[in-house]
């Protein structure tokens, strides 16, 4: 809800725009980045946003202009100011004449600050922060010509940003040096499908150990070229709606991305998740669903919308909660405030 403007009078808020987006779920899953501050993929990889499908799953970010000191926050505890690596406040900055001009407003003691929030979000929740804040920034700013470098520029806060900033299904075409997201299908073409978020109670890899693991394989370059082949793939089921097809490729990318990662002493996959995953590989002997494992603490498995109370009644006994999930469309503004 938009605030009311004796509370940003009070507060020192002259300007916001807050926005919502989505986190984001892996289809042809990512294992390597250029370093550790632009993050750039090393290889083509696939993903979509999703939310909840009877809750509100999502992340809202608020960007605004303050007179004092900027300021941050993420679910209600500080983000300390830095103006270098992988803090949110290098892209304020950078972004912070522009936003005054375009806000009218004069630079003295004036400063552009954020506060974002997680709902619910079960896994690729900064995919959804970055997206969110590039979307506040954007609308704050007039608008932005270039989305390729805006993306890349947002990248420092999470490598797969453009899957939520773009929503639906996207296909982030890269090679270490350059990266772009492209949208694919959006979320109506998926309306016959649940994914079941079987979630488990441990503790997830940080992402970096992945990325920094996955390219000392022997193997790497042929997982490079296995991606952007199944990327072409999912283009053309994409063009076909051939909705079973793509979530195929997940399922397969799964386990060779497992292999890779595990190959190199990272493991994900626990010996609970496994028992769910051999559950479904059972199951896909006489019915079609599909299962994801990303690098987190979850087994996303798809189903067709009409099967999925019985397969939420057969699974929730082996996993450590259920959340029922639908593709989502992309970053937009919901509430905003001009000077």
């Amino acid at each position: 809800m938009p605030l009311d403007a004796k509370l940003l009078t009070k507060s020192g808020i002259l300007a916001y725009s807050e926005s919502k987006a989505y986190p984001t779920i892996g289809v042809i899953l990512l294992g390597g980045i250029s370093d550790k501050l632009n993050r750039v993929p090393m290889h083509t990889s696939a993903g979509f946003a999703y939310t909840g499908l009877d809750q509100e799953i999502d992340v809202k970010t608020r960007v605004f202009v303050n007179t004092g000191r900027p300021s941050g926050s993420l679910n209600g505890n500080v983000v300390k100011y830095s103006e270098t690596g992988r803090s949110p406040f290098v892209i304020l900055n950078h972004y912070r004449k522009r936003i005054l001009e375009n806000m009218g407003l004069k630079e003295n003691d004036l400063a552009i600050s954020f506060r974002s929030d997680n709902h619910s979000v079960l896994s690729g929740s900064s995919d959804a922060g970055a997206a969110a804040m590039g979307s506040s920034i954007a609308d704050l700013a007039g608008g932005i010509q270039d989305m390729v470098s805006f993306e890349n520029e947002l990248r420092s806060i999470s490598e797969s940003v453009g899957r939520s900033l773009h929503g639906g299904l996207t296909v982030t075409w890269a090679d270490g040096r350059t990266a772009w997201t492209e949208r694919l299908l959006g979320p109506q073409h998926f309306k016959d499908y649940v994914v079941i978020g079987c979630k488990f109670n441990v503790e997830r890899n940080p992402s970096d150990r992945i990325h920094e693991n996955a390219v000392k394989s022997q193997e790497y370059p042929k997982r490079v070229e296995s991606t952007l082949n199944k990327a072409k793939e999912l283009v053309r089921l994409a063009e076909d709606k051939d909705i079973k097809g793509i979530f195929e490729i997940g399922h397969y990318d799964t386990s060779e991305y497992h292999r890779l990662n595990e190959s190199m002493g990272v493991r994900v996959i626990t010996p609970r998740m496994r028992a769910l995953m051999d559950m479904v590989d059972e199951r896909r002997k006489s019915s079609w669903l599909s299962y994801i494992v990303t690098g987190g603490s979850n087994v996303f498995v798809i189903s067709e919308k009409k099967n999925t109370k019985d397969y939420v009644d057969e699974f929730k006994d082996h996993c450590d909660g259920i959340s029922l999930l639908q593709v989502a469309d992309k970053a937009e503004v919901i509430s905003r405030s001009n000077p």
